[in-house]
């Protein structure tokens, strides 16, 4: 039984929930114009391009009594942990896009466009959909024609973006390509980009640099002037920062939103806008000049063919109303704690949220006991009165019938909600305003959860932890969470990449999860860095492939259990390309390159090894949702990487640490081509490309060895030996006029 004294008075106005809470001081980059190595203090550039020489790896930090509810967690991190994570964070996305319309995710994988790379055409013809130009944008456009660079400055949700698209969409033309680089790269990084002429290059969310505004103002000159020379041009968009504005005050547009209502009526004047009575759009207008930013009028009008009521958004005003109502009137401590801990184990089977629940009532106990006086009679434990507590006329909690339980047992689970899932980002936005009596217990309770053995709990943990990120003047709590877990144990780490992922998924917290990633990487602790591996090669990664990819690989040359990760990682990375075949042949296409210049530059076997074995991972790693490596299912989707594969699989399999797992991973891809009808021209073009890699001896040799290893068949012998056949005929043809095995053999 626990005792329910340990609150604040039964009266609780909201004047007296408020105020400022004063965590402790664990280290995080809370400023905003900190640069992507934010742990670097001195400014030096750090990273894959300049790894920091002799630095001794310092210890992770502790992460405490991980007994939580459920028992301890063990502090390894395996492969199939690796793997599974990943398959369960990708499912557990398509969860929340169906209750949160705000994360671009779903399906089950990410859909949020790619920042990084080439930017699909559709994605921006839909930004400029109804497109209104604000005050500024002719301004912009004209420093962009002088100096082909231009720096966008505004705060979140101002339609920096869009500008972005139609300000290089005026200089360029219509349907020209435009290609996103990552917001961690310096000015010294874009100015050394091969840049293409006639082409629009755009910087979103760049993180901005911790350098003297001199030598800013310097490497912008530099940078302008290469752009010109090249005939391309370059936007970048960032918040306000004072060292941004002094010292680029050249090439720096200050940004203001459009009015709402020209939004608005752009859209009425688009050919196809939904037709309304003129008494709606007076409601709709009446909504419209409420709003203050040009993307909160594009949903709406995006809502208009579901009704004028879903385009005013009705139930989530409603439900943000009913929030602040509650809050507003509850004297109940009990209940503010059940509500708290509703809010961060949402959609949880009733045992396992009553048991979370029950844990955050003794841990307020604890931290904030109130002796009773002599003869003062305890108050009744809410435990007392049973589950039916929950249903009371007024109550924002509920509970739901929930999934089947497992075959053979009868009845479902049930699960403790609000009583509209919109209510839980408004609940810690709430949350947020109460003070340090609160939020003391309460971050015990998180610590404990983020240790916690239950996987369903950690997620909960993590989202909840995300949409009180989305509130600005909560992010420093959520970004504090995060510094301690990437350096805790496995569960708590396994967390910390839980909040990055669904961070990745949000526009505005993307730029920021990405900073905390990078800034894990480096003099920030082994526990951080292969946190950080872990994180790239989720959805943060697919959110930005190229500094993922790059990062990792700077990884992968790390001692050997960050370099664990970080290779296991990069084959993640690839795998949640598949929904993307394109992107996977970039990321493939990268991975020679970077091999190449390492087998180049190595001054030693180790270097060049540990870059054998990240390549060997790519093409071992089996797809996620296939029985099948991930390499296959490429070759058949895009034939055209062909060449590229083969010359990655030439340089494994001459290695010979490496060449007894090649050949395995060789004999699997093989397998999984044998059983399509362009089986035969697939693998012959495999085996030119590697032929043509390796001198005539090393070819030989490897031609015996395969022989010898691929002749035991994987699954149907008539179907894989003519593909051996192929591979091997490949590596002994002089010139590519060799003869061919049929394509119709693969199919006998």
């Amino acid at each position: 039984m626990v005792d329910n004294s340990g609150g604040p008075p039964d009266s609780m106005p909201r004047q007296q929930r408020s105020g400022a809470r004063h965590p402790a001081g664990a280290e995080h980059p809370t400023d905003p114009a900190a640069g992507p190595q934010g742990g670097n203090p001195s400014g030096t550039a750090t990273g894959p391009d300049q790894p920091a020489a002799g630095a001794a790896e310092p210890p992770g930090a502790s992460g405490g009594d991980t007994s939580g509810p459920l028992g301890p967690v063990d502090d390894e991190v395996d492969e199939a942990d690796q793997r599974y994570g990943a398959r369960v964070i990708n499912k557990f996305y398509g969860q929340v896009h169906a209750a949160h319309a705000t994360f671009g995710v779903t399906g089950g994988g990410m859909a949020t466009p790619t920042l990084v790379g080439r930017l699909r055409l559709a994605d921006i013809t839909h930004a400029l959909r109804f497109y209104t130009r604000p005050e500024g944008f002719a301004d912009a456009l004209d420093r962009l024609s002088r100096t082909h660079l231009t720096l966008l400055v505004g705060a979140e949700g101002t339609g920096r973006r869009t500008a972005t698209f139609a300000l290089l969409r005026e200089m360029t033309g219509a349907g020209m390509q435009f290609t996103g680089l990552s917001p961690a790269m310096t000015l010294v990084q874009l100015a050394e980009y091969q840049f293409v002429a006639g082409r629009g290059y755009v910087v979103l969310d760049w993180l901005g640099e911790q350098r003297d505004g001199a030598v800013q103002a310097f490497d912008a000159e530099r940078l302008s002037e290469r752009l010109e020379q090249a005939g391309a041009f370059l936007v970048i968009t960032t918040e306000p920062r004072a060292t941004v504005q002094r010292a680029l005050a050249r090439y720096v547009v200050e940004w203001h939103c459009p009015d709402s209502l020209a939004v608005l009526d752009a859209y009425r004047a688009r050919p196809g806008a939904v037709e309304l009575t003129e008494q709606d759009w007076d409601r709709v207008r009446q909504r419209v000049a409420d709003l203050s930013l040009p993307g909160e009028v594009v949903r709406l009008v995006d809502r208009l063919t579901q009704g004028v009521a879903a385009a005013l958004d009705e139930v989530a005003r409603n439900a943000r109303r009913r929030v602040t109502e509650w809050f507003d009137q509850t004297t109940d401590w009990d209940e503010l704690l059940m509500v708290a801990a509703l809010a961060f184990a949402y959609e949880l089977p009733e045992r396992v949220f009553e048991e979370a629940h029950a844990r955050l009532r003794e841990i307020n106990q604890a931290e904030l006991p109130r002796p009773l006086t002599s003869g003062q009679p305890a108050a009744s434990s809410p435990v007392l009165r049973g589950r039916r507590r929950l249903d009371r006329e007024g109550g924002i909690v509920i509970r739901q019938d929930g999934t089947i339980l497992d075959e053979g047992l009868f009845g479902r689970e049930r699960r403790i909600v609000f009583t509209d899932p919109a209510m839980r980002e408004h609940v810690l936005r709430e949350l947020n305003e109460c003070d340090y009596q609160l939020w003391r217990p309460l971050r015990v309770w998180m610590h404990e959860l983020a240790a916690n053995g239950n996987l369903d709990v950690r997620l909960q943990l993590a989202l909840g932890v995300t949409l009180l990120a989305r509130n600005r003047s909560a992010t420093a709590e959520a970004v504090e969470l995060l510094s301690q877990w990437s350096a805790g144990l496995a569960a708590e780490r396994f967390t910390a990449v839980s909040i990055v992922s669904f961070m990745a998924g949000d526009d505005v917290l993307a730029p920021v999860a990405l900073r905390i990633a990078l800034d894990w990487t480096e003099r920030r602790g082994a526990n951080r860095a292969v946190t950080a591996a872990m994180a790239l090669g989720g959805p943060l990664g697919v959110r930005y492939p190229t500094e993922a990819e790059r990062w990792l690989w700077h990884l992968s040359t790390r001692g050997q259990r960050i370099r664990q990760v970080a290779v296991r990682s990069l084959g993640l990375l690839f795998c949640t390309t598949a929904a993307d075949p394109d992107g996977a042949v970039a990321l493939v296409e990268r991975l020679h390159v970077r091999l190449c210049r390492t087998l180049e530059r190595a001054e030693d076997l180790d270097s060049g090894g540990h870059a054998i074995a990240a390549v060997l991972e790519i093409l071992s790693v089996e797809h996620l949702d296939r029985a099948e490596p991930m390499v296959a299912y490429l070759l058949r989707e895009r034939p055209a990487v062909t060449g590229t594969v083969g010359a990655l699989w030439a340089e494994v399999l001459r290695s010979l640490p490496h060449r007894g797992a090649a050949m395995d991973a060789l004999r699997t891809t093989l397998g999984a081509l044998a059983h399509t009808p362009e089986a035969a021209d697939a693998v012959g073009t495999l085996g030119d490309a590697v032929r043509e890699k390796l001198p005539p001896q090393e070819c030989a040799l490897l031609r015996r060895d395969l022989e010898w290893a691929l002749r035991n068949p994987l699954g149907d012998a008539a179907r894989y030996r003519p593909v051996v056949a192929t591979l091997l005929s490949a590596l002994t043809a002089p010139s590519p006029s060799r003869p061919r095995v049929p394509a119709r053999s693969a199919q006998r």
